[in-house]
């Protein structure tokens, strides 16, 4: 599910698909276009989850990523 929304947010950036298009799909349970491919899952990682209504101490196992010099490149 995440590299398929990060592939229609690609696609949303691109200007090949709209975020109205992809809010009508999710409404609607349909498929996303043919057209629009997974991400890769290279580099894709879960760094953090919310839960409004627990109350859990955030960890500081991870708190390198949020302070790393990350460099981004265009795919």
């Amino acid at each position: 599910m995440v590299r398929m929304m990060m592939g229609a947010m690609l696609a949303i950036g691109r200007g090949k698909f709209t975020l109205e298009e992809l809010e009508a799909c999710l409404i609607s349970k349909q498929r996303t276009p043919d057209f629009i491919k997974p991400a890769y899952p290279q580099g894709l990682y879960l760094s953090k989850v919310n839960y409004r209504f627990l109350d859990i101490p955030p960890r500081k196992d991870f708190s390198f990523l949020e302070h790393s010099k990350i460099e981004w490149v265009e795919v």
